[in-house]
């Protein structure tokens, strides 16, 4: 248990260790009804329509929490492996990007199933929406008579 808190402490690690108490802090103020879910959608609209329709709370969670297990596997066996010096180093700079590389690519994935099953879209909402991806918005399009 040791060697894992050691390794959560250090370098990658420590990024996805920080942003995993900050995700957690967020949902503590969820669940006692100070924040909302989908708060952050509005912020981040190309980022809500790239996961498809789900929370973007819910897409970061997964991407940290992924993003950590991967960084903390990593890292043990990093440390395990005795890498230290310059190749150490390089070592742990590649697990941060491959980290990040790995979780985006599960966050991307688990969207599209959390979208299907847990954020289903209202029926003929797909039909109005424009190329462009934006909702339909019935006041912008004028008749042409």
């Amino acid at each position: 248990m040791r060697k894992v808190i050691d390794a959560a402490a250090q370098f990658p690690t420590l990024i996805f260790t920080s942003a995993l108490l900050v995700t957690l802090c967020f949902w503590l103020l969820a669940l006692l009804g100070r924040a909302d879910v989908r708060a952050f959608d509005a912020d981040a609209p190309s980022l809500a329509r790239t996961l498809r329709g789900a929370p973007v709370t819910v897409a970061a969670t997964v991407a940290i929490t992924c993003a950590w297990l991967v960084s903390l596997t990593g890292s043990l066996l990093l440390g395990s492996a005795g890498s230290t010096g310059i190749s150490g180093a390089v070592a742990r700079i590649m697990l941060l990007g491959l980290s990040a590389l790995i979780a985006w690519r599960v966050t991307r994935g688990a969207a599209a199933a959390l979208a299907k099953s847990l954020f289903p879209e209202e029926p003929g909402a797909r039909s109005q929406k424009l190329a462009s991806g934006a909702p339909f918005d019935p006041g912008s399009r004028h008749s042409r008579d």
